[in-house]
């Protein structure tokens, strides 16, 4: 605007002193080219603040609009998965520790869940003793323990292990590094070496991964969500 301004007032000028009407005539018709190409370019610029005002606009409804692909808690992942069952392989190198495990069938059983805590069995062929909790803090730190129950229901020697997560998981993957309950439970029950295991349960749209973990030990059993089994039998001392 204060290009056209400035323009059409040095034009004025130009025309004031001019006394030949064909010069006359050919200085008005150069103000009026000049006055529509200054308009053009106003135009041109207002179009392009309106498109970067909108584009600006649509970024910040961006990024105040929730992020659905942001990936769940591990909690929040397992409890959408809750009543289902899932078959899984020993996806670690064989290691004859492992013996109980291998050439079992080995299903995982979303079997309780709530806002703050979900209960998942794991049946190693008819062996039906072993159920993950996992727990969130009142700091929103996970805790992970290991019920075990003998057939009677009666739990056995080597239960309520596991440990938490050092700060709030990103995520669904947590890393569950051993509590003192469970050094002082493996100490006393003759496997020191336990006494460093970090437990890693992860999730993905496809797969579920158990993992133990120390120095010199990694057991793995993967889980395919992609398709549901059986319902396993409830779990020794567990009601129905």
């Amino acid at each position: 605007m204060k290009q056209l301004l400035l323009m059409t007032g040095v034009c004025a000028l130009a025309l004031a002193a001019c006394d030949n009407a064909p010069e006359r005539e050919e200085i008005e018709d150069s103000v009026a080219d000049a006055a529509e190409e200054v308009q053009e370019a106003g135009e041109d610029a207002l179009d392009a603040l309106e498109g970067a005002m909108d584009d600006a606009g649509d970024e910040i409804e961006a990024m105040t609009e929730p992020d659905d692909s942001a990936p769940a808690g591990l909690i929040e992942g397992l409890g959408a998965l809750c009543g289902q069952s899932f078959a899984g392989t020993i996806t670690s190198d064989a290691d004859p520790r492992d013996d109980g495990f291998a050439g079992r069938e080995l299903v995982m059983h979303v079997r309780e869940c709530m806002d703050d805590e979900v209960r998942v069995p794991f049946h190693v062929g008819d062996n039906h003793s072993r159920t993950w909790l996992i727990t969130r803090l009142e700091d929103g730190r996970l805790r992970l323990k290991h019920d075990h129950r003998m057939e009677d229901g009666s739990e056995d020697v080597l239960t309520q292990y596991g440990g938490e997560t050092e700060s709030p998981p990103q995520g669904a993957r947590a890393d569950f590094v051993v509590d003192t309950f469970s050094q002082e439970l493996f100490v006393r029950e003759d496997i020191p070496e336990s006494a460093t295991n970090v437990w890693i349960m992860e999730l993905t749209d496809t797969a579920f991964y158990y993992r133990l973990t120390r120095e010199n030990r990694f057991f793995e059993v993967t889980f395919d969500l992609t398709e549901t089994v059986d319902t396993p039998p409830t779990p020794w001392g567990w009601e129905d």
